[in-house]
């Protein structure tokens, strides 16, 4: 059985990128990290991240270090390794321009996302006020 991703973005074809999945918003978090951190080390990306969290569910290293990887074999991250600054060798990343294009792809979504998401927390909270789940 394939495993491969579709995406609405890319119309339902097979695609890399994770915009049909959403799962805690990783991918635009490390992106980010990264654009804002302009170069940095895993640890760091992740503290970055953390404090851009959407849900209440930590963002695990595990994940982190994924899309870091997902990320540079999709050419949007470039990496080397730091053998200068004593203390372990660590993998330094940087966004490409390629990787600032999805950064501005995923705003997009985020920003599509809205829409539905203001209408779905409305309709809740109605919901939950009026007692009608219609």
């Amino acid at each position: 059985m394939s495993r491969e991703r579709h995406c609405r973005r890319h119309r339902g074809g097979a695609c890399s990128c994770e915009m049909g999945n959403l799962y805690r918003f990783v991918e635009p978090i490390v992106l980010l990290s990264v654009a804002r951190l302009e170069e940095a080390y895993g640890y760091q990306i992740s503290q970055a991240a953390e404090e851009m969290a959407v849900t209440h569910a930590e963002l695990d290293m595990g994940g982190i270090y994924r899309a870091l990887r997902r990320l540079e074999n999709n050419g949007h991250l470039f990496s080397n390794w730091d053998t200068e600054s004593g203390g372990p060798a660590r993998r330094i990343y940087r966004l490409t321009e390629r990787g600032r294009k999805h950064l501005a792809e995923w705003a997009e979504v985020l920003e599509e996302m809205l829409v539905p998401l203001t209408r779905l927390q409305k309709a809740c909270s109605e919901a939950a006020v009026s007692g009608d789940a219609s």
